[in-house]
């Protein structure tokens, strides 16, 4: 189910919450912090008790370096994919559309007429940071569903969706 994420006919959009930036942020300090301590015990304790050579601890460094730069290359991507990640609905259904690359870039979900209900996941820091897991159901599949985590107001994006599927129940929209 393709269709197309255009700023027509959306009735409103849902965005991934600022906590999963912030917890891709400290996964990166993480891998960073471990990949320094490594560099750190190859080229000073581990140097101690076998001598490498200057060319060596250059070829850790450069390697060091290169991880580095390649741990945040995977940094920003995955920055810029939570950035595009939006939940949306329209007068066909519930959609999200996601993607950076132009191979990955679309849009998939649900239409009202085999949506079975959306759910969100509660608990005391999704009530704090106002930040839910949604899942919108699907009546006859469960390959077709969508689970998205961190969303903004996702308990107001459920109570959005749930109400716009009964209005276009009980309009006869649907079949």
């Amino acid at each position: 189910m393709e269709v197309e994420y255009t700023a027509e006919n959306i009735f409103k959009v849902f965005r991934v919450s600022w906590t999963s930036y912030v917890s891709s942020f400290v996964l990166f300090v993480v891998h960073i912090a471990i990949l320094y301590g490594i560099y750190y015990l190859l080229t000073h304790t581990v140097h101690r008790w076998i001598n490498f050579s200057p060319n060596v601890l250059n070829i850790i460094a450069y390697a060091a370096i290169a991880l580095a730069a390649v741990r945040l290359i995977f940094f920003v991507i995955n920055i810029l994919s939570l950035k595009s990640v939006a939940l949306y609905t329209n007068s066909d259904g519930v959609w999200v559309y996601s993607g950076i690359f132009p191979w990955s870039k679309g849009s998939s979900g649900v239409k009202w007429r085999d949506m079975d209900s959306a759910t969100y996941k509660t608990g005391f820091l999704s009530w704090l940071l106002k930040t839910y897991d949604v899942r919108i159901e699907h009546r006859f599949t469960k390959e077709n569903e969508i689970a998205l985590y961190s969303i903004f107001n996702g308990h107001k994006a459920v109570m959005h969706i749930n109400e716009m599927h009964k209005k276009f129940i009980a309009g006869g929209v649907l079949e």
